[in-house]
């Protein structure tokens, strides 16, 4: 386990006497109960304020994994700085909400973990350039997103979603439109993310193809204005396209929390003044009452839950939480050396070919022999002459060429492939003979 990082370590050398401050606060805290917050169901024995810092995610997830009890859910958070660097936090929301506010607003870059095979609620980002599209109404185009994902969550599991359990937070500025939707269907949830991105994803294809086509009917989108349908394809540089974001449904999704901003953009998220979720007006600290309810991955209360699911077939099911799925769930946060190709030569050469960069994972495609290599901490991509701001790259190894290739991630560089580079001949020599005799096995 790391050693905790201080404050001022974390977040920079500026503004040194406020995160000092902060830094004598949590101290005294340790000896104090935290802050009470009245929608959390805590434990007879209180638990007392947590709070470790990591450099590795997978070190984050592990240990806040690890250390949840029973309703006491500890949370992973990201922060970012200037040169992109992310630091992980794992505490309690409402002990990470109490720092937060005592953060100066231009340095509030962060973010949630969606940990991989966690519940969670259903979630959008919506974006569109407003330049671009002046007779587009963001508003409108939000409803109707709400209104059709809610006719689906009905047809699929027969749970009456409506526009007031859906919390709508925005962080538009000028020339951006911009907006998080987090379904909070108390009552019910996902299975994970992935979960979410296959409905997600399946709607907006539905949408395509009933657009595209005049004659076309459909058992849920046909109750739907056409041309409030139309209206969701937006003007990009890269032609016309849905306003939904289908790439923020990947393993452990970093994802913007309420009040925080990207770095250099005065663009916070904010409660949205045409949000119709119903809070609970009793509470008395409001924003972090939005702040934890807009937490996606956040169940306190997940052993009630059911979720939704899709089968191996693609069929809606309605599931219980169990104690096998957070077993499953701990497992999966478990530190864990990803497989390497079987050539060390290739694994070193990449390795130092992506630095800054590091491997994350590689997939090892023996039949067709090829290398895949996930890359974290260099997102430059061939194709846009710069970093992605988000998604992440990866290179593509072809054994038998002796070449590799970069791609990525993003949806606008769908299809793109970099100019192939050549591998060296000291690098090609550990697996020439493997490859040359399974292309040999293929043409015969």
């Amino acid at each position: 386990m790391n050693d905790p990082i201080t404050s001022t370590k974390f977040y920079g050398n500026s503004l040194i006497n406020v995160y000092n401050g902060i830094e004598k606060k949590i101290e005294k805290a340790k000896h104090r109960r935290p802050v009470e917050y009245e929608d959390r169901h805590r434990t007879i024995f209180e638990p007392l304020p947590y709070k470790k810092e990591f450099w590795k995610q997978s070190d984050a997830l592990a240990d806040a994994a690890e250390y949840s009890q029973g309703p006491d859910i500890l949370c992973c958070f990201v922060f970012q700085d200037e040169n992109e660097r992310r630091r992980f936090i794992v505490t309690y929301p409402e002990d990470f909400w109490n720092d937060l506010e005592h953060c100066p607003p231009e340095r509030r870059v962060f973010y949630e973990v969606i940990p991989e095979n966690s519940p969670c609620f259903l979630y959008y980002d919506l974006e569109f350039n407003t330049e671009m599209n002046k007779d587009n109404n963001g508003i409108r185009m939000t409803q109707t997103v709400i209104d059709l994902t809610c006719e689906y969550i009905k047809k699929y599991w027969k749970y009456p979603c409506s526009r007031n359990e859906v919390i709508n937070l925005d962080s538009s500025r000028v020339g951006k439109f911009s907006k998080h939707l987090i379904f909070h269907t108390k009552e019910v949830a996902f299975e994970n993310n992935f979960q979410v991105g296959y409905l997600v994803k399946s709607i907006c294809t539905d949408i395509i193809n009933f657009v595209s086509c005049e004659s076309t009917e459909h058992d849920i989108l046909s109750k739907f204005d056409k041309s409030n349908l139309t209206e969701l394809f937006v003007e990009t540089n890269k032609g016309k396209k849905l306003f939904i974001d289908i790439n923020v449904y990947t393993k452990n999704r970093h994802f913007r929390i309420y009040k925080a901003t990207k770095w250099g953009k005065n663009s916070h998220l904010l409660h949205a003044s045409d949000c119709e979720y119903v809070w609970n007006n009793t509470v008395k600290n409001k924003d972090m009452n939005i702040f934890i309810n807009s937490l996606i991955s956040y169940l306190p209360k997940k052993k009630k839950l059911m979720l939704l699911t899709f089968d191996e077939n693609k069929k809606a099911q309605i599931q219980s939480y169990s104690q096998n799925a957070e077993a499953r769930l701990k497992q999966s946060f478990m530190c864990k050396e990803y497989p390497k190709s079987p050539y060390p030569a290739l694994n070193k050469y990449i390795a130092e070919f992506v630095q800054p960069g590091k491997i994350r994972d590689t997939k090892y495609m023996e039949t067709r022999q090829l290398i895949i290599f996930e890359i974290i901490g260099n997102r430059y991509c061939d194709n846009i002459g710069r970093w992605h701001k988000s998604n992440n790259i990866y290179y593509i190894v072809d054994l038998i060429n002796k070449i590799m290739y970069q791609k990525c991630h993003d949806e606008d560089c769908r299809g793109f492939v970099s100019t192939p580079k050549a591998l060296p001949v000291e690098v090609t020599f550990h697996f020439s003979d493997t490859a040359d005799s399974v292309l040999s096995t293929i043409n015969c």
